[in-house]
């Protein structure tokens, strides 16, 4: 979580504008705890604690703290609690149970720095920070800092997000399969365009990407064999094509709430594309297994040639070994290009946005319009994109995974 790179505006909290939800904490035992334990003085008592119980060797208690201390101004290290500093240096590790007391009685000892804190404007600064944020409640999980996880299983913004996405799926669809089986024709514009999105990944995607149950037969197979204008079979693709669903619209309604403000899109997570694309990975192993066999399908990534044997027994292994290289490799990039993608549109976002702060000094009536239509054009842009990258993920997904279950 705390890797800028791999993580772009995930969380342990939502934030909405600071005056619908300020802060107005007039003791420090009021702030959530995850708060308190960032706070210097706070630290300072647990790191006593835990320095009676495991103190630096050949140094006493206090000598100890002050070693921390030391240590925690350095670059790199600053906030940084004593069960840290303690492993960095190759001291050992301070034992859970310690550490967790020592924060425990840290933190119900906070209300005696509420003085120090009204006279140094701590408190109005720690309010002014929290105002705005929903805290993500934690019931599995200790937090170290609203961006990083302590220990256990953490849920973040985009956790939610994600679960949220998928709950609006399964609610619409639901409602639109029961109409479906019925048998009756869909009515109604609403209806009518959810049936759109199906019907294009279905036509536009699935089939023609898997191919018709004839291709699978070369059209020696009396079941699928077509003439004429006998209408084509697809079987096999129709059987693939609720993964398509599932994936396309997942990842529209990830990457469109990353137009919502104070939201963000869990696409522009690698994460989050790595799973979507080690999803595919294992339906094209799964669909390519279940056409060739477990074995027959890591022999059928060998293109078919004609070689001599001693010429044969030279180039098929490079040429096996770089076509397995290749599959692994070429969904490794179809993580990271939905990433970049989704990555970028933010980014220049950003950048058009960031031209506002130049908004408050003498070019202001220059910046500001250029400032506003840079962004409702680039908003639109990655309204676009939206769609645009989920029918691309879509789409090769559905070329690998037919390429799988097809023979070279």
């Amino acid at each position: 979580m705390a890797n800028p790179i791999l993580h772009i505006k995930d969380a342990y909290f939502f934030e909405v504008p600071k005056f619908l939800l300020p802060s107005n904490k007039t003791k420090p035992s009021e702030f959530p705890n995850v708060w308190l334990k960032l706070d210097p003085d706070v630290q300072r008592i647990e790191a006593l604690e835990m320095a009676n119980a495991q103190p630096v060797p050949k140094l006493s208690a206090k000598q100890s703290v002050q070693e921390w201390e030391s240590w925690s101004h350095q670059d790199g290290n600053h906030g940084a609690p004593y069960d840290v500093f303690f492993a960095a240096k190759e001291y050992g590790s301070i034992p859970q149970d310690v550490h967790m007391q020592a924060e425990k009685s840290a933190i119900a000892r906070a209300d005696e720095f509420t003085q120090q804190w009204q006279y140094d404007g701590r408190l109005e600064w720690y309010n002014h920070h929290i105002s705005g944020k929903i805290l993500i409640p934690q019931p599995f999980a200790e937090l170290r800092n609203l961006h990083e996880a302590e220990s256990g299983f953490a849920i973040s913004k985009f956790m939610v997000i994600e679960l949220a996405v998928a709950i609006i799926i399964f609610v619409l669809f639901s409602r639109l399969a029961k109409k479906i089986k019925t048998g009756e024709p869909v009515r109604g514009r609403f209806d009518n365009f959810l049936e759109t999105f199906l019907m294009f990944v279905r036509d536009e995607i699935s089939r023609p990407s898997i191919g018709s149950d004839a291709d699978f037969h070369h059209g020696h197979d009396d079941d699928d064999h077509h003439d004429g204008d006998a209408p084509l079979t697809y079987k096999k693709a129709d059987a693939l094509t609720p993964i398509f669903w599932t994936m396309f619209l997942f990842i529209t309604g990830c990457n469109l709430f990353g137009l919502v403000p104070w939201a963000g899109s869990p696409t522009a997570v690698f994460g989050v594309t790595f799973a979507l694309a080690l999803s595919v990975f294992l339906t094209s192993l799964i669909a390519g297994s279940i056409m060739h066999g477990p074995i027959g399908f890591w022999i059928a990534q060998l293109p078919s040639m004609e070689l001599s044997f001693s010429i044969g027994l030279v180039i098929k292994p490079m040429l096996w070994s770089i076509e397995i290289v290749g599959l692994f490799i070429k969904h490794g990039v179809l993580a990271v290009r939905l990433l970049a993608n989704m990555v970028a549109g933010h980014i220049v976002l950003l950048s058009i946005m960031g031209m506002a702060t130049l908004a408050a000094g003498n070019l202001f009536f220059l910046i500001a319009p250029i400032t506003i239509i840079g962004a409702v054009c680039i908003g639109l842009l990655e309204l676009f994109v939206a769609f645009l990258q989920a029918y691309v993920f879509t789409l090769l997904s559905a070329l690998f995974i037919g390429a799988a279950m097809h023979h070279h």
